[in-house]
């Protein structure tokens, strides 16, 4: 299932010859009763992708879910379910116990895909919101990145994962991986909407026959600072953090706003999520949707048996300036280092005054 050729199916091929549901349901700040029925919603609804993470704190309330699900027909097998590591400073020698918290939490003996969370070392953090270190550091762990995607590796010889990948890398980071790795990563799953493209990104990934997924494909609701203690947290690690991301900005709003978007979204009677959600798999794409509201979720889902014309994807793909979640401005070569780092902007602040630019953004036409 490739670009805007063709009519796309439920699922992509990863480079392990395993297929990946074209379509699964994010569990980020999702947490408590709310995260247990999204995901009993999700699975009943035909999601067959379930996106976790340890440092989300809710992979028991997810594998609660799960548990129920598996008393009737479904099966392991049905599922595909995905995790992810964060690499603290003090855990590379605690990788294959990390991934076995994950499957005690979720319930399960293995998982489809184990990611790197971030291709930064720290004890702070958050699903969307980078680690904060220095450039003395970020070049330690790239070092130590060798050792870390080595112990990755060994997790798919022990059996307790079926595909390896990263998450948050950029085309350097990934270069540096592609010099020793021996299991190529199958999946790269990163920030992707109509106004964070990351073409050349997507490009280069695809050439390697890695697959990306997108994380907040439909930008993130705006949120105030608080703590992210929304899971139940029982068997984390000792010292894993709970830090909630900080902005005053979101791209979410604005997208949803633009008239392009409304004029694409009343011609196919769908709403305009699912008009972006659809642009993301016609790029070849899976898309990772995060909410906890049964309606959305069931309509989520609902982007297949149609298409954008060329067109609505051409108007799509022209969405400037391109600006991401965790930054202050634009990225662009003057602020990313050769390492492959952003510089110069904090984690998750306002997002380049977006709401502000509503007006002149929406003015976008095909």
């Amino acid at each position: 299932m490739k670009g805007k050729v063709g009519a796309p199916g439920s699922y992509f091929l990863l480079n392990t010859g395993a297929r990946i549901p074209a379509i699964g349901l994010g569990t980020w700040q999702s947490g408590g009763d709310l995260c247990v029925e999204a995901v009993k919603i999700a699975i009943s609804a035909g999601y067959r992708h379930i996106d976790c993470a340890h440092l989300y704190g809710n992979e028991i309330e997810v594998g609660e879910a799960l548990a129920t699900a598996f008393k009737g027909s479904l099966k392991r097998e049905d599922l595909f379910l995905t995790s992810k590591l964060f690499c603290t400073m003090n855990s590379l020698n605690k990788i294959e116990n990390s991934v076995r918290v994950s499957l005690k939490n979720l319930g399960v003996s293995y998982l489809d895909l184990y990611l790197m969370h971030w291709p930064d070392s720290s004890a702070f953090g958050d699903a969307t919101d980078p680690p904060i270190k220095s450039g003395n550091e970020r070049r330690q762990f790239l070092n130590r990145l060798k050792t870390t995607w080595k112990a990755m590796e060994d997790l798919v010889g022990l059996g307790l994962v079926r595909a390896i990948g990263v998450s948050n890398f950029g085309i350097q980071q990934i270069k540096e991986l592609l010099k020793f790795a021996k299991i190529v990563p199958a999946v790269n799953q990163v920030e992707l909407h109509p106004f964070w493209r990351q073409d050349e990104l997507v490009k280069f990934c695809q050439s390697k026959g890695i697959h990306v997924s997108a994380h907040t494909p439909l930008g993130v609701p705006a949120s105030g600072a608080g703590s992210s203690n929304i899971g139940s947290g029982e068997d984390d690690e000792p010292g894993t953090p709970r830090i909630a991301f900080r902005r005053s900005r979101s791209v979410h709003d604005p997208m949803l706003k633009l008239s392009a978007v409304a004029e694409i979204a009343n011609r196919h009677k769908r709403t305009p999520e699912q008009v972006i959600l659809r642009w993301g798999l016609q790029r070849g794409t899976s898309v990772l949707p995060c909410n906890v509201r049964p309606d959305r979720i069931r309509r989520n889902i609902d982007i297949f048996n149609w298409s954008l014309s060329d067109d609505e994807w051409n108007c799509l793909n022209q969405i400037e300036p391109q600006v991401c979640l965790f930054g202050q401005v634009p990225l662009n070569k003057s602020n990313v280092s050769d390492s492959g780092f952003m510089s110069g902007a904090a984690p998750l602040q306002a997002v380049y005054e977006m709401e502000d630019d509503v007006e002149s953004i929406s003015q976008l036409r095909f």
